[in-house]
């Protein structure tokens, strides 16, 4: 950790040095002017710095540059953003310490994902591997009242490119170690009068990063982990008039992805500190696998099978004095996946609990007494439709107000396997299988509004107002169908329903100090709606609601551009007051034998925390910048369920995901050459502090610190048409966690690491 932090400290002292000496040299250099960034997170397209809002905006040539393709890309650019995965079908996405563990069919996200303007309510479906894409915002805090859906966290907001006028084509060819191939194209140009076109895809593949190193396995030195997804947008721009819009939109990807590994992080007693077959670290060590994360011991091969499509319709129209829009949109997704949730084999010597658990103390060399394989399958659809009204801009007061309704579908089906496990009868062994069968209807109903008022050229006051009614209607059944309940007790299809309703607010004022300058102060409100424990150990606990959670933040922040627009710099600061947080745990409760799933409510939390983003032209060819983020996070009252430690009073512990310091650091150099084209190199770096797992904060499920470099040098040519550029991510090749999960009370966990070092070139033509 002390490394970790002075490498920072280093980093950012060094930054320090170099901005004044850069801005000396610069002094001489003709004028140089950041880029203006259009977003639209207020429903209307303004600059990045004349909103009073936290947020990052990457834009599609960073986009491109940087290969950012999923949102594991996105968190590391944005500060307070931390992404982790349980599998690639269950994104944990926790903006300033918020965020859903719980995975279940009623699950509820806390930040909004939306592919313009459409909500994306299933986490297995947010494939976002677009090629068009003009630009990603990520808004930071509850955003209530500009969204129909509950936005208690953040959003993350993709826009695509609209269909353009003249024809654009543009083609990226990618090649690279572990057998990478990557291609994607865009097409884009007028069709006929009036009407105008866009078709993209991109298709990605690359072989496994993971070497199977269990001898005498019949997969001993397969290559595990491979990658192949396809991604396509179709979309029709027709102008019947020149007041009205309509847009027509198909997408969809097909995803087929390897196994991936789960590397044993910790154990500890008793029982689990043994040396023997249920010590994870033990069996591991044992077995060769220790020392390289991207081996796997695995007997079972994983695989993640993903098809997402969808169809929308925007239409809008523009009055003299207000601006109609109706956004309807359909999508569905089926998500099939399967993992050993260990990386270990099972242990040879079979555990039959009706007769004797001597075998828990088998020879590590054996293998793991309390090896599980988890599956999923689940199918979602997705209905929305929201309304919209905007004043037109250019009056002092400007207004924005809505409908929004979703009918959300989810059928989950998850199972479990313990090979070495069960019971006994006869002589006869029976493993233990189980699974959880869920299905859940949604119906979500909002109207809001949002308006601003110039009181001077100097002060503007903005206020909103958003009313939320959501109702779920769950079953869920249980069947155990070899060996014993380990996870899941047997019950018949039980069903329940519950609602809940909300209303959200925010005060806003902000202050021009200059055209370049602005201070804001707001109050905001947000809300997420309750629901049911995902893959519950009885019917009791399935049909138990959990309570919805509420959430004001208090923030001030100061947007600026300095230097004559050299030197963009923006600031926040806010503080969070949690009531009813959710939180997801998977615990051994007193008594039990493996452990169960269980989502219940912390009584309180708070969060406090700063975000730095900046970017400096520090001379003509020069580009720095990067974020900053410190956050303070902790349950400031959380009574949980107990388990087999004794206690459940998680009161004064750090949130789940929630990093104290995260920073993104980037450097930049272009050269002309005398024949008009360019030469650039890049060299990014990000660095994230330890951040824990469990609420207990228990020491073997804590993600350690990291830092991670990527460089990049390109060139294009002087008619813009082609780009080439050779890149390395992961430059240092350093071993870090992505995410980390415990079983048995905290007693044993894995871990899921990151890509190793991967390189290539990728070729660029536009047109």
């Amino acid at each position: 950790m002390i490394r970790k932090l002075t490498t920072t400290t280093s980093v950012i002292a060094l930054a320090a040095a170099l901005l004044p000496l850069s801005f000396a040299q610069g002094a001489e250099e003709e004028a140089l002017v950041l880029e203006e960034i259009t977003v639209t997170a207020q429903k209307r397209a303004e600059s990045l710095q004349d909103i009073p809002i936290a947020i990052t905006a990457i834009g599609g040539d960073q986009l491109r540059e940087d290969d950012i393709s999923n949102l594991q890309d996105i968190g590391n650019r944005t500060p307070g953003l931390a992404f982790a995965a349980f599998s690639v079908g269950q994104p944990e996405i926790a903006i300033r310490g918020i965020g859903t563990k719980e995975d279940g069919a009623s699950a509820s996200d806390s930040t909004v994902v939306s592919v313009d303007d459409v909500y994306i309510a299933a986490r297995t479906a947010q494939v976002f591997d677009i090629f068009d894409l003009e630009r990603v915002e990520v808004l930071r805090g509850p955003q209530g009242t500009l969204y129909g859906k509950n936005t208690i966290g953040g959003a993350i907001n993709f826009v695509t490119s609209k269909p353009t006028e003249e024809t654009e084509l543009r083609i990226r060819q990618t090649v690279g170690n572990y057998g990478r191939f990557d291609t994607g194209a865009m097409l884009s140009g007028q069709i006929a009068e009036n009407l105008f076109g866009k078709f993209s895809f991109s298709r990605r593949s690359h072989d496994g990063y993971l070497t199977n190193v269990l001898q005498g396995s019949e997969h001993f030195g397969e290559q595990w982990g491979e990658s192949n997804t396809f991604a396509y947008r179709a979309t029709l721009r027709w102008l019947p008039t020149e007041k009205l819009e309509v847009m027509l939109t198909a997408d969809g990807a097909d995803d087929n992805m390897g196994a991936s590994n789960r590397e044993p992080f910790g154990s500890a007693g008793p029982l689990h500190d043994c040396g023997c077959a249920s010590d994870p670290i033990a069996v591991n060590e044992a077995l060769g696998g220790a020392g390289d994360p991207h081996t796997t011991l695995s007997d079972t091969e994983g695989f993640t099978e993903r098809d997402v499509e969808g169809y929308n319709m925007k239409v809008t129209w523009d009055g003299d004095s207000v601006t109609f829009m109706s956004i309807s949109a359909y999508r569905e997704s089926t998500f099939d996946w399967l993992e050993d949730s260990e990386g270990l084999p099972p242990s040879s010597a079979f555990v039959p609990l009706n007769v004797s658990p001597a075998n828990f103390l088998a020879p590590a060399s054996s293998g793991f007494a309390f090896d599980v394989n988890d599956a999923a399958i689940e199918t979602t659809e997705q209905i929305t439709q929201e309304f919209r009204l905007l004043s037109n801009s250019g009056e002092k007061f400007n207004w924005v107000a809505g409908l929004f309704y979703s009918h959300e579908e989810v059928d989950r089906t998850e199972s479990f396997f313990f090979p070495s496990i069960g019971l006994e009868i006869n002589g006869e062994q029976f493993p233990s299988a189980m699974a959880s069968i869920q299905t859940n209807e949604s119906n979500s109903y909002a109207a809001y509004a949002d308006a601003s008022y110039d009181v001077s050229e100097q002060l503007t006051v903005r206020g909103g107002i958003r009313y939320s009614y959501e109702e779920k209607e769950m079953t869920a059944a249980a069947d155990v169908t070899s060996g014993i309940g380990l996870l899941l007790q047997d019950f018949d299809k039980v069903a329940a329903s519950e609602d809940w309703d909300n209303v959200s607010w925010r005060l806003v004022a902000d202050w021009k100090f200059d055209d370049n300058s602005l201070a804001y102060a707001s109050v905001a409100t947000g809300f997420k709606a309750g629901g049911f424990t995902g893959s519950a150990s009885t019917a009791e606990r399935a049909t138990t609601p959990f309570d919805n959670e509420t959430a004001t933040n208090y923030e001030i922040g100061i947007k600026t551009q300095l230097w004559d627009n050299r030197l963009r710099l923006n600031l926040a600061g806010f503080y969070t007051d949690y009531k009813d947080l959710q939180v997801t745990r998977f615990f051994q409760p007193q008594g039990g034998t493996f452990g169960e799933f269980i989502t219940e409510n912390a009584g309180s939390a708070e969060i406090k925390g700063i975000e730095l983003e900046f970017t400096a032209l520090l001379t003509e060819g020069l580009e720095m910048g990067g974020s900053y983020s410190y956050l303070d996070a902790e349950y400031t009252e959380f009574d949980g369920t107990p388990d087999v430690s004794g206690g459940g009073d998680f009161s004064g512990n750090r949130l789940r995901q929630a990093p104290e310091h995260m920073l993104s650091l980037y450097g930049k150099y272009t050269h002309q050459l005398e024949d008009g084209s360019e030469l650039s190199a890049k060299l990014s770096y990000r660095y994230q502090s330890l951040s824990f797992y469990d609420p207990n904060n228990n020491p073997i499920t804590i993600i350690p610190a990291y830092d991670i470099f990527d460089a990049r040098l390109g060139w294009t040519s002087a008619d813009n048409h082609w780009n080439v550029a050779a890149w390395v991510k992961n430059l240092t090749d350093e071993d870090y966690v992505t995410h980390i999960f415990s079983q048995r009370g905290s007693r044993i966990a894995f871990a899921t690491y990151g890509d190793p070092r991967t390189y290539g070139l990728t070729i660029t033509y536009n047109y």
